[in-house]
């Protein structure tokens, strides 16, 4: 299938793809089309965020309903409501030519009642929420035996946010000879149970992780020291005066102080995270779509299903811990054919980061040097130039003229436009006068290269359930081996267990320095990890106790509040 119209979709469904500007099909959509409508068969496909996976799946359901049954044929289910609200609006694009096929959207947060009017009016294709979409079955509301079609779309979002029992419950209550359709961006062992309890031999496809770096999307990173990061950010906002973008930072009160310092600075920004009611997230978007908000600051919890088009940037303010996160996120620009711009603030720890998504991503980061003031302001000051010289004088302005030249009249013309740039750009000056000088954190390089290149995973029989962090293994080791700090690379934290990446020439120094520890009660059994086996080292002779390490000398390292400035 190398176009649309080549496909064996109706032709009613080919018309609104042609209206929507679709010609050649994406990797995905050339893929899964033919595959879902030759065949009742399940399918399961691995696809990231901007691959187009919604007329992958979308276009086949709308071009296969049935108008003469007013049932529910089909049940697409999604983790939020934007995403819900965006594929709904998207399957209603594509059955724009088809009379008689419904679609309807059901989410919480909303009055139910419109939703089973919706139903009730003879709605074929349901687009939901886990949560919301399970009330109405049990309610009786939503009949689900007639289902031909259900939709798991970006399955490993949903059980993240714990839908499981839902997709259990729901999945268990729809007709056993239904198609059933899995779409996810990985594949955690709890959709890959999805798979063998809920599917029958499904085909398998991959589209999106390979080709991550083939794409029109520039991945850039600056290397910087971590108290730099606000005053970078704000160097590049304005280097890009028309910057359309999404931040990403990790936490809720972090993505409140960039934003706010972003709008203090004099930009359009705010912020999106779980702790905003969903109408003041609804208000938010609304006003994103319509570019009254150029920056929005968010979580990756609140951007799940985010689908905004020309998108310039995705800024990574902090990196994500897993490369398939970068993929989700970089995915929202450079989307349809477009080039956009991924950018992430670095610091030298978070190095490998970078190395563990090139790797599974096949994408490749360049380093850019960090812009400098000057060069923020040569920037801005050729751009208000542009501006003034392609700027048209309305008619009702232009009967003034005269006494506006007159105005002037006493000023040559190197002064005329140096008062012009004073006044176009004296509210940049202000701000970046009071601003930090950011610079590249070439001493972390310097660092890097002095180590030994490669790390040893230690594992400690300790984790969450004894109620560790990351922050508080750092310090732990920081404390036990005082003087020069090691090398840290990677943290998991498991449950019980804690891997732990670090230097490999300090990785048994680590080890013998955790001989015998015990802390919170538990033996800490540091040791080193190899393919499944661990290999440790025995107590010293003639020892009767074990070392107690005091959890009440330790105080963890916590996150400074955002510095209005970034000063």
């Amino acid at each position: 299938m190398e176009t649309f119209q080549e496909s064996e979709l109706r032709e009613d469904v080919k018309r609104a793809v042609a209206e929507l500007g679709f010609i050649n099909p994406t990797p995905i959509q050339a893929e899964t089309i033919p595959m879902i409508m030759e065949s009742s068969r399940d399918l399961v496909a691995l696809a990231r965020t901007g691959t187009g996976k919604t007329a992958g799946f979308g276009l086949p359901v709308v071009n296969d309903i049935n108008v003469d049954v007013v049932a529910v044929q089909a049940l697409i289910l999604c983790p939020t409501r934007e995403l819900c609200l965006q594929i709904a609006k998207d399957l209603a694009a594509f059955a724009r030519f088809r009379k008689g096929v419904e679609v309807a959207a059901v989410y919480g947060g909303a009055p139910i009642g419109q939703q089973i009017r919706a139903i009730e009016e003879g709605a074929q294709i349901i687009v939901g929420t886990p949560g919301r979409t399970l009330d109405l079955i049990n309610r009786k509301k939503l009949k689900v035996d007639l289902l031909d079609r259900v939709v798991l779309d970006e399955a490993d979002e949903m059980l993240n946010m714990g839908f499981q029992e839902e997709l259990n419950a729901i999945l268990a209550a729809t007709p056993e000879n239904k198609q059933t359709l899995l779409f996810s961006a990985t594949m955690p062992k709890e959709a890959k149970r999805i798979s063998e309890d809920y599917m029958n031999d499904p085909a398998e496809i991959s589209a999106g992780h390979s080709d991550a770096g083939n794409s029109k999307v520039a991945h850039q990173y600056f290397k910087i020291k971590a108290s730099d990061r606000f005053a970078l950010l704000r160097l590049l906002v304005e280097l890009e005066p028309d910057m359309y973008a999404v931040i990403f930072c990790r936490t809720r009160r972090e993505v409140d102080g960039v934003s706010e310092d972003l709008r203090f600075a004099g930009h359009a920004a705010d912020a999106l995270h779980g702790d905003m009611s969903q109408a003041q997230r609804d208000d938010v978007m609304n006003r994103f779509r319509r570019q009254r908000i150029k920056l929005l600051v968010a979580t990756d919890v609140a951007a799940r299903g985010l689908d905004v088009q020309d998108l310039t940037h995705v800024i990574n303010y902090n990196l994500p811990d897993a490369p398939e996160v970068y993929v989700h996120r970089s995915g929202r620009t450079g989307r349809a054919g477009k080039e956009g711009i991924a950018l992430s603030i670095v610091t030298g720890r978070e190095l490998r980061k970078i190395r563990d998504i090139e790797k599974y991503s096949n994408i490749s980061f360049e380093l850019k040097d960090v812009p400098s003031q000057e060069e923020v302001y040569l920037r801005r000051a050729l751009r208000f130039a542009e501006s003034v010289k392609a700027a048209k004088l309305d008619d009702k302005l232009a009967g003034f003229l005269p006494e506006v030249i007159a105005a002037f009249g006493e000023l040559e013309k190197e002064e005329l436009i140096q008062q012009f740039l004073a006044y176009g750009l004296s509210d940049l000056s202000k701000h970046l006068s009071e601003q930090r000088t950011v610079q590249n954190d070439r001493r972390k390089e310097e660092k890097s290269k002095r180590g030994s290149g490669s790390f040893t995973r230690l594992c400690m029989s300790a984790g969450k359930k004894q109620g560790y962090s990351v922050p508080q293994v750092i310090g732990m080791i920081n404390r036990k081996i005082p003087g020069r700090k090691i090398d840290l690379g990677r943290i998991d934290l498991q449950n019980n267990l804690t891997y732990i990446d670090v230097d490999s020439r300090e990785a048994k120094r680590v080890v013998a320095a955790f001989v015998g520890v015990v802390d919170k009660g538990q033996e800490l059994n540091m040791r080193i990890f190899e393919g499944g086996a661990s290999i440790g080292t025995k107590p010293p002779r003639g020892k009767k106790k074990p070392k107690q390490f005091r959890a009440g000398n330790f105080k963890p390292r916590t996150k400074k509040k955002h510095r209005k400035g970034g000063k």
